[in-house]
């Protein structure tokens, strides 16, 4: 196991890493990291929290909770005296396994869903993780542990999928397909009518789908993604203000400036760094 996961190869590790949150250096997550590969954040402390950030957004693990994290989206945990374990997972091993399981929860759907791990629910997944990690840690067969990582992400999404408010959503099928039309066009595609359309959906109708998941309609799904975009390109550092915008479909910089002011209250330039 190494001891940092700033050190990892972006594209070259074993297909599956385990790191216990407590054996993590400490400032390892103090400030965003992206990776190109799927996480599993595991908080088992049953009487604490665990404060973290995706993509901006802060949430809280009250208890012991799961949650998988997606490539590519911006991370930072803090590990002050934390309990728990950080997997690292392939995007063709966590591909394969869920086309096995073909759960909407590791489809993305729900993204970021904090899924309660308590009771009996706990026990069987500290057993299947307590497997892994012997395997792991001695013979360390591909196979083997693959099938452990399986039956962990099979359980976890389980649980979601299982979950009384999730029976609520009846319409979630449609959101999760929006959700995917928006990741693939919201460059080209920032209103409505295009996904509208290529649902085959009242318009009315996609906005009550939207807000009974997310309390927000469709145009502020699509705003909030492009925002996402414009923050992660700032904290990358790599383009200007001018590249960013020309690359988001903006004519002029100075519309990127109203849009974030607008939408987040701040220009480009006050962006947190971090």
């Amino acid at each position: 196991m190494k001891e940092h996961i700033s050190h990892h190869p972006k594209t070259e590790f074993s297909c599956i890493e385990i790191f216990r949150l407590e054996e993590l250096s400490a400032g390892e997550f103090d400030y965003y990291q992206r990776f190109d590969f799927h996480l599993l954040l595991w908080n088992t402390q049953t009487d604490g929290n665990i404060t973290f950030s995706i993509d901006f957004i802060d949430f809280t693990a009250a208890g012991s909770q799961a949650v998988v994290i997606y490539p590519y989206q911006n991370v930072r945990i803090d590990l002050t005296q934390r309990k728990g374990y950080l997997f690292l997972i392939h995007n063709d091993v966590f591909f394969w396994i869920n086309q096995k399981i073909g759960s909407d929860y590791l489809n993305g759907f729900f993204i970021n869903q904090l899924v309660p791990l308590n009771g009996k629910n706990a026990i069987t997944m500290k057993t299947l993780v307590d497997l892994l990690l012997e395997e792991y840690h001695n013979d360390n067969r591909a196979l083997m542990i693959e099938s452990f990582m399986f039956s962990i992400l099979f359980h976890v999404s389980t649980i979601f999928d299982e979950s009384p408010s999730i029976r609520e959503y009846l319409d979630y099928p449609v959101f999760g397909k929006l959700m995917s039309l928006i990741e693939t066009h919201f460059i080209t595609q920032k209103g409505a009518a295009f996904y509208v359309k290529n649902l085959n959906i009242s318009a009315k109708k996609l906005n009550q789908i939207c807000e009974s998941i997310t309390n927000k309609k469709i145009k502020y799904l699509i705003q909030d993604r492009i925002i996402l975009e414009i923050r992660k390109e700032l904290y990358l550092g790599k383009k200007t203000v001018k590249e960013i915008a020309y690359d988001l479909g903006f004519t002029e910089p100075s519309y990127l400036t109203r849009f974030t002011k607008k939408h987040t209250g701040l220009t480009p330039k006050e962006f947190p760094k971090q």
